[in-house]
């Protein structure tokens, strides 16, 4: 197959770029010192926003663990592939060599993902990688050692706790490890696809010294608590169903601000791991032809709205950050923002460009290449997000929730509400015209959530969950 040439990675018939991914866990999106937050620190990440492009728009199109990875891996929605939740059941209809890593590795790339899957497939299913270092060698160490969980903190659980851990058997250290050793062991001739895959900070919310203690003084923002989150009967059902269950109602003031003190230090902890990682790139001659990508996977509420855990299309949930460094052979902007709405679903699409190899067919994401070369402005005039019951949908400028369970919407301004406090129902101009857009757009797909030309409402008010199956209450084991 003859590909155009690309200045960069030379290896014979073509020309390519290492790409490196990094992938943090449960990470809002304004959590980071680039992005404006008052008092964490990031200075690797803030390193590479300088260098390269930071996104402000980017958004996760199913914010709970399996099904953004899912989408990851595929470049697909998990709405339209047919499972946007959590459902660790579920098994994707999909052909191996339809996933990224054997996407990637067809194009000759030596690859490897090191670290956390979690996806809506079989739990040894590697994605088409040609190696997975998952954490069954880790957990095996730590149990050989006499570690454990023995913390009784469920996985998904904000509750602060000091790490009983020494920081090289930390996941986040430990997954960084690995990465530096596969690019010492990497084969020069051709060119590579890594993917750093941590899984802080997501709960449970420990983390070994100085990270436990760094955020004790620091002047720790306020959860943003809306007036329309305030009242049962504002607040839709599917948020409430959240909210009441998990363990947060049990901290007391001092504890949730520790709580968020402890989230921010796993957060610098992941941002000084990268920082090794960055090194370890120069060390060994990648940093000048490798494209570095840092997301994650989804938001964390962090109290917001009276709730911690993600699960919501609400911005801390649902808005992630995204920063792409290219090398200086790509002739990259640096330190530039871009403010068009994309999504998870881009990612591998652009990954398919920087590695001059078709994307399939079905793929609906958008290769971000296009912004990165300053070809473009946006990638797409509207998005739609979709977990469980509930839908995203958002103009540039306004976001529309729709809520089936009930009914319910709100609607901000995105121009100059960034925490979706102001609910703007009650704009019937603007209610009608976001609307009939939503359901337009449903009517494209063939959604089962309109039904002869109406949105769908199930009639849910009352709570009627098991307050056990959502968050890891108190020691349960299950992550999302």
């Amino acid at each position: 197959m003859d590909i155009p040439a690309m200045p960069g990675y030379i290896d014979g018939m073509r020309e390519r770029q290492n790409i490196l991914l990094i992938t943090s866990d449960q990470h809002r999106a304004d959590s980071l010192g680039c992005y404006g937050h008052p008092c964490v620190r990031t200075p690797h990440l803030d390193i590479l926003a300088e260098e390269g492009m930071m996104f402000t728009n980017a958004y996760s199109d199913c914010p709970v663990c399996i099904p953004a990875r899912t989408t990851l891996v595929t470049g697909i929605q998990s709405h339209l592939y047919g499972k946007p939740e959590y459902c660790p059941s579920f098994r994707i209809s999909r052909p191996r060599e339809k996933f990224l890593g054997s996407i990637i590795g067809s194009a000759g790339y030596g690859n490897a993902v090191v670290g956390k899957t979690h996806w809506h497939a079989d739990p040894d299913f590697d994605a088409g990688f040609n190696e997975w270092i998952s954490y069954r060698t880790l957990e095996r160490l730590q149990e050989r050692l006499g570690y454990g969980m023995k913390t009784g903190i469920g996985r998904n659980e904000m509750i602060p706790m000091l790490d009983p851990l020494p920081p090289e058997l930390c996941s986040t250290n430990w997954t960084v490890q690995k990465s530096i050793e596969f690019l010492e062991k990497h084969d020069h001739s051709r060119p590579f696809f890594l993917w750093t895959s941590m899984v802080h900070p997501h709960p449970e919310n420990i983390i070994h010294e100085p990270y436990y203690s760094m955020y004790d003084d620091e002047d720790v923002p306020e959860a943003v608590i809306p007036r329309w989150s305030c009242s049962e009967e504002t607040t839709p059902y599917a948020i409430r169903k959240i909210r009441y269950a998990n363990s947060h109602s049990y901290m007391k003031d001092r504890e949730a601000r520790k709580a968020r003190g402890v989230y921010y230090g796993m957060i610098t902890n992941v941002d000084h791991q990268i920082g090794r990682l960055m090194g370890a790139l120069m060390k060994h001659d990648f940093w000048d032809n490798t494209v570095i990508i840092y997301t994650t996977d989804h938001g964390e509420h962090l109290g917001d709205y009276g709730t911690y855990f993600k699960g919501t299309m609400l911005e801390s949930s649902a808005r992630i950050p995204l920063i792409i460094r290219c090398p200086t052979t790509m002739k990259p902007h640096r330190g530039e923002t871009c403010d068009s709405l994309v999504e998870l679903a881009d990612l591998l699409p652009t990954f398919c460009d920087i590695a001059r190899t078709p994307a399939p067919d079905d793929v609906t994401g958008k290769s971000l290449l296009p912004l990165l070369d300053d070809h473009v402005k946006t990638v797409r005039d509207e998005l739609h997000g979709q977990i469980d019951n509930q839908h995203m949908f958002h103009d540039g400028r306004y976001k529309y929730l729709y809520f089936a369970d009930d009914g319910a919407e709100l609607i901000f301004d995105k121009s100059c509400d960034p925490f979706d406090e102001h609910n703007l129902v009650g704009d019937k101009e603007l209610e009608a015209r976001l609307r009939q857009s939503f359901i337009r757009h449903l009517e494209s797909e063939s959604h089962p959530h309109l039904k002869d030309g109406k949105l769908l409402n199930l009639g849910r008010k009352i709570m009627d969950h098991d307050r056990f199956n959502i968050s890891g209450w108190l020691g349960f084991k299950g992550a999302g």
